[in-house]
């Protein structure tokens, strides 16, 4: 039996192991992300390891510059430990909450009574956010959120259901109940109450998040012809999901569209209550798109990947302390702003949407997405922060999947951009966005700048309202059954306009 001990958030773990393991399996119990899922693709799971390990891998060789080689700088995903021991690894990065928009309110009474509170709960493919709504007054007391601890399998969706097909659902559930557990627990705590005064819990997500969290397997999701075990809108009991609340707490789970048009898109439907002729855009992982037409919902999903939640970046990171949030160009170089003062340890995806519209503006990228070669793949930002070539095409299909969807979605309805009257921006990505570099790079119409607003953390709103209102839960449910979903998977249209998007516009 050999022994190792990690160092993570600020303490130590020591334990027994049988050796050989790889580091990344050590690590996954405290939800140290690894955004490739494992498949040695992205360099991103970067520890210092010392001790009894394997030899570099040619991944490692790769991915490693040479001074990280010379530095004891491992990958998680490939080293493995072989005797005795010492990891050190970067804790999870705490996510800000969004609790902008969460003031709507209703009239009628809770589907949990009028007395206590309930949670509503935002299970993002990056963050999990939990509200304490207070059901006497019908509004959220508290808000709580963290990087999902799925991270460490995968930081998307497709990843994440890969991972279920090699080891099963259950330690994927486990991991997001466990850590909704705690959220709970900690606002309990924090508001000086007791688990009892709870009287329901209310969960939304996409439609895999929500898979995974019930237990449910979600491979039907990732192949055609994409059929999901349930499109939920069902209430269950706490006894098999939450161990920290009462057995018998009901909990809801928000009613989904289709396999990739969620709960929290009907949600944040719910919550923004767009108009005839607005366009809601819940830009994250996945880019989840409605558009109230003269006849209807429509709504489409692209698959934006994990560069706007800052995973697929080489500094990227989330929207905590650290993190750029916004880059202006000067004759000098980048100015950069960084949540909460200090060193910049890092890059969130509003900021480097802001840094990419910055850099196509004075020229040092262009058109294709090509870096000026005189950055050498790299442009510096700010305390050895860069934005990199990778990074640009990583941006660049992104927002190429997003902005092809908004053009299926207004050619499906005969519509074009002037004819959009608002454009509602959900989400945390979403809200902390500016609009102008948004505009700028082409993630959105250009021609809808002006009419353009955020609305806050609109799937977590309307989770809320469900919690506190029983006419809110009967229009999800309303919202999921009326939205006609456009498949984008086999549309020439689609394909023809992502093509066309990957190129950045001129102004």
């Amino acid at each position: 039996m050999e022994t190792i001990t990690i160092y993570i958030g600020g303490a130590a773990h020591t334990m027994p192991y049988e050796a050989p393991r790889v580091l990344a399996a050590f690590l996954e119990p405290y939800g140290f992300p690894m955004p490739c899922g494992g498949a040695h693709t992205c360099g991103k799971c970067r520890v210092t390891a010392y001790g009894a390990l394997s030899p570099l891998s040619e991944t490692e060789k790769r991915l490693l510059t040479v001074d990280e080689q010379l530095s004891n700088v491992r990958l998680a995903c490939c080293a493995q430990a072989l005797g005795g021991c010492t990891i050190h690894a970067r804790a999870p990065e705490n996510a800000r909450v969004e609790t902008a928009g969460l003031s709507a309110q209703r009239s009628d009474a809770s589907p949990f009574g009028t007395q206590g509170y309930a949670f509503a709960v935002d299970i993002g493919t990056t963050t999990a956010a939990v509200y304490l709504v207070d059901l006497t007054r019908a509004r959220p007391a508290e808000a709580a959120s963290a990087l999902n601890a799925q991270a460490s399998y995968g930081a998307d969706v497709i990843a994440r259901i890969a991972r279920c097909a090699e080891s099963g659902v259950r330690p994927l559930q486990e991991a997001i109940l466990g850590q909704l557990d705690g959220l709970f627990t900690v606002l309990l705590k924090r508001s000086g109450l007791d688990a009892r005064v709870v009287r329901g819990v209310v969960l939304t997500g996409n439609t895999t998040m929500l898979h995974l969290a019930a237990g449910l397997d979600p491979a039907g999701i990732a192949a055609a012809p994409y059929t999901p075990q349930s499109l939920f809108g069902v209430m269950e009991s706490a006894r098999r999901l939450f161990a920290a609340l009462p057995p018998d707490v009901p909990v809801y789970f928000a009613p989904c569209a289709g396999a990739y048009i969620g709960g929290d898109l009907i949600c944040a439907l719910l919550a923004a209550a767009p108009q005839e002729n607005e366009l809601l855009m819940d830009i994250g992982t996945n880019g989840e798109l409605a558009l109230i037409t003269g006849t209807g919902i429509l709504c489409c999903s692209t698959a934006a990947g994990p560069a706007f939640e800052g995973a697929g970046l080489s500094h990227g990171m989330v929207a905590a302390d650290g993190a750029i949030t916004d880059v202006s160009m000067t004759g000098k170089g980048a100015v950069c702003t960084v949540a909460g003062g200090g060193a910049a340890r890092g890059l969130c995806g509003t900021g480097a949407i802001s840094a990419l519209a910055a850099l196509l503006g004075c020229g040092a990228v262009d058109e294709t997405g090509l870096l000026d070669e005189q950055y050498h793949e790299a442009f510096p930002l700010m305390d050895g922060v860069a934005l990199t070539q990778a990074d640009i095409r990583q941006l660049q299909l992104a927002k190429a999947a997003v902005a092809a969807g908004v053009d299926s979605m207004l050619q499906a309805a005969g519509l074009a951009p002037p004819d959009l009257r608002a454009l509602l921006l959900a989400g945390g990505f979403g809200s902390r966005i500016d609009v102008r570099s948004a505009a700028s790079i082409g993630l959105i119409p250009p021609v809808c700048a002006p009419c353009a607003r955020a609305c806050g953390n609109a799937a977590g709103a309307g989770a809320c309202l469900i919690a506190s209102s029983q006419s809110a839960l009967d229009d999800a449910e309303r919202l999921a059954k009326r939205a006609q979903v456009l498949d984008l998977t086999e549309s020439a249209f689609f394909s023809d306009r992502f093509i066309e998007q990957m190129l950045f516009p001129l102004f």
